[in-house]
Order: structure tokens, then C-alpha cells, then sequence
């Protein structure tokens, strides 16, 4: 009886094992198709949808496309580009950075040199030729640097306002005069400089200014640049406006000078820290590589936030180097329009100032080039 049980039990243990073998080789003989043994992974193209926060609503593409965007009667003739007055620094400092010049006391004199250096020339002494231009052109581009005359570098603090005249005998470069102030500026400080020129236009004065100024790092690069434009107050006096975040800690120098050449006059310049609370604030650029309208061919850029209903909203456009001027438009998630500004007086720079959100939503800013061909750097910002 033991011995029948046994069988009994062998022979189910065969019978499983039969199975298991039949299974793998029912397995192994199925063969894959060929081109997919031929294809490896990384060889294979895959096409991968944008996420849905990647991309615009359908309703949003279609208010973008329906933005109304007038040509200018006129082609806007450009402005001559002002770049930096100074040669790049290239003293290195203990962090592997560069240094700018520091500032000499108000009314000395100091000439810059091919690194960047300053050193005071003697009492009465002029440079009978211009200063070594060393060392690689600013990233910004532009014609040579021509400079002469001697460059004076002043002191300028965040409670002072200062004030001078552009006139025969100052630094000059690019066919400008140009004066100079420096200051001490932390990483992420956010500063408003604001230079006014004067509306003397009496003969026998004739002191009147159309001031631009440039902001410059410790490397003498230009961060922004910015001119009048065409707005003038009820007095006939133009002012420049920078608003700027800097990138490091270092020394920052002010270029002040003339929007046109051989301009002398009075100025007054101030510096501030700019007391804003931004929700939103970004640097970005508008490309080749951008999305353009149908109806014009304008570049366009869009960035998004969440609003609550009644909600007070003030967004800025500022084109950094004068590359483009800015036409802003806030739109809701269905595509419609909530408030737009665009720049109408050849100002780089437009504002939407105090906009009410209508409701709890998903809001979209829209940044567009006034001119299909013109393209640049911007800064954004929200508040």
C-alpha cells in the first residue's frame, strides 16, 4: 500500500514538472518582431506632449491671437546706441571678481588704464592722447570707444541728490560728455535711479538737457540703459528713469551724459532704493526662437499667476538696453482682455498701472514687441 501511494505521488510530481517545462518552452519560442530586436531604446524618436503647465489654454491662444496690435503709421527711426564709456576692468579682486574704479573725492581727476586702474594725474595735466582701450569690448556691442579728457569719478549716496553741468572739458566718449558717480550696492538690491535734465533753453544760457544715463557693473558692463524718450512734465523737463536689481555685491558706477551729442546742460541725479514688494519680478527675452503673432509677426512672451478677485495689480515693462519697445497685455483664462498698455510715446517701458482682477482665476501676462522686427532683453515685473 506504501509502496502504491509513492507511485501515486511520483507520478503527479512528473506530471508538474511536464507542465512547467511545456510553459517555457511555449515562452521561448515566441519570437519578437524583428524590428523592435533592431531598434534599441535610445535610437527610437519619441514625440512628448507638453504638460498642461507647460502650455496656454486653447481660450488664451486664441485672446493672444486677437490682441489688437496697430502698426505705427511710421517707422520709428532708431535711436544712435550709447554704450560704455569706459574700458573694461580687469584688476581682480580677492573673490575672482573684478573692481570698477573707486571714486576719487568730488571735483579731482583720475584717469582710467587698460586694467581698469585709477590714478591721479598731476595738478594742471591733461592727457594729450586718448586712454589705452585693453582688454576685450563690453558685451553690449556697439562702435569703438573713443575717450579724452580725463574722467573724475564722484561719490554718490542713497539720501544725496546731486547735481552738475555736462560741459567742454569733461570725459567724453562717443562724441558725449560724460560725468561719473559710483556707489556701494548689495546682491538683490533693488534701486531706482532718476536723472532730470534742464529746460534752460535761453540764449544766452542755453543750458538745456536731454539727459540719458547708463548703469555699469564693477566690470564696467552696461546692466541698463535708459534715455527720455519723448514724455516731458507741463515744465518741458525730461527725466531718465532706471529701475534695476543688481547681481552682486560690488561697486556700481552711474554714466551720466546727453541723448545727443555735444550736448552740454544741467542735470540733477538721485538715488533711491526702490521700496516696491514684488510678486513677480523676471528677466527674460524675446528671441527668433519665440512665439509671433499671426496677424503681425510680433515676438511674444507669456507668464502667468494666480489672482484673487479685486485685486489691485501694477505690472512693468522695461526694454533693458533700448532693443524694443514693450506692448503689455493681461488676459484672464477665457482669453479676454483685462487691461493692456502699450508704448505709444517712444518710451521703452510700458505700465499697467493698478488693474482690478474681475475674479478668482488664472491670469496671464503677455509680453509683445510693438515692432515685429524688433527683439531684446526685458525686465518684468509685478506689484
Amino acid at each position: 500500500m506504501t509502496r502504491k501511494n509513492h507511485k501515486h505521488y511520483r507520478d503527479r510530481l512528473d506530471f508538474v514538472l511536464i507542465c512547467c517545462m511545456s510553459s517555457s518552452l511555449l515562452t521561448m519560442s515566441y519570437a519578437l518582431p524583428t524590428s523592435v530586436l533592431a531598434s534599441p531604446l535610445h535610437s527610437r524618436h519619441f514625440i512628448i506632449a507638453k504638460s498642461p503647465d507647460e502650455r496656454q489654454p486653447e481660450a488664451v491662444e486664441k485672446g493672444i491671437e486677437q490682441i489688437p496690435v496697430v502698426q505705427p503709421s511710421v517707422s520709428q527711426q532708431r535711436k544712435e546706441s550709447i554704450e560704455s564709456p569706459l574700458p573694461p576692468a580687469t584688476t581682480p579682486t580677492a573673490t575672482g571678481t573684478t573692481s570698477a574704479p573707486k571714486p576719487a573725492a568730488t571735483g579731482s581727476s583720475s584717469t582710467p588704464t587698460a586694467t581698469g586702474t585709477t590714478s591721479a594725474p598731476k595738478p594742471g595735466v591733461r592727457l594729450s592722447t586718448p586712454p589705452s582701450q585693453g582688454g576685450r569690448q563690453p558685451v553690449t556691442g556697439g562702435s569703438p570707444i573713443s575717450t579724452s579728457i580725463t574722467s573724475t569719478f564722484r561719490e554718490i549716496n542713497f539720501v544725496d541728490l546731486a547735481f552738475g553741468v555736462l560741459a567742454p572739458g569733461d570725459y567724453q566718449s562717443q562724441g558725449r560728455y560724460f560725468h561719473f558717480y559710483q556707489f556701494e550696492g548689495r546682491e538683490n538690491q533693488l534701486i531706482q535711479i532718476r536723472l532730470t535734465g534742464s529746460a534752460d533753453q535761453r540764449r544766452s544760457n542755453n543750458l538745456s538737457l536731454n539727459p540719458f544715463l547708463l548703469l555699469l557693473d564693477s566690470n564696467n558692463q552696461v546692466l541698463v540703459k535708459r534715455g527720455t524718450g519723448e514724455a516731458v512734465d507741463s515744465r518741458g523737463v525730461k527725466d531718465a528713469f532706471i529701475f534695476v536689481r543688481l547681481p552682486a555685491k560690488g561697486t556700481y558706477t552711474i554714466a551720466v551724459t546727453s541723448q545727443n551729442s555735444k550736448e552740454k546742460g544741467r542735470y540733477s541725479l538721485a538715488l533711491r532704493n526702490d521700496r516696491a514688494s514684488y510678486t513677480l519680478d523676471q528677466s527674460s527675452e524675446l528671441t527668433l526662437e519665440n512665439s509671433t503673432l499671426r496677424q503681425n509677426g510680433s515676438p511674444y512672451n507669456v507668464s502667468k499667476f494666480q489672482g484673487k478677485k479685486d485685486q489691485l495689480v501694477s505690472i512693468r515693462v522695461d526694454s533693458i538696453f533700448e532693443q524694443f519697445s514693450p506692448y503689455v497685455v493681461l488676459l484672464n483664462s477665457k482669453g479676454q482682455i483685462v487691461a493692456s498698455d502699450s508704448d505709444k510715446d517712444g518710451k521703452y517701458s510700458a505700465l499697467i498701472d493698478r488693474a482690478r482682477l474681475p475674479a478668482d482665476d488664472t491670469y496671464y501676462i503677455v509680453v509683445i514687441s510693438a515692432n515685429a522686427q524688433e527683439r531684446g532683453t526685458y525686465r518684468l515685473t509685478m506689484f
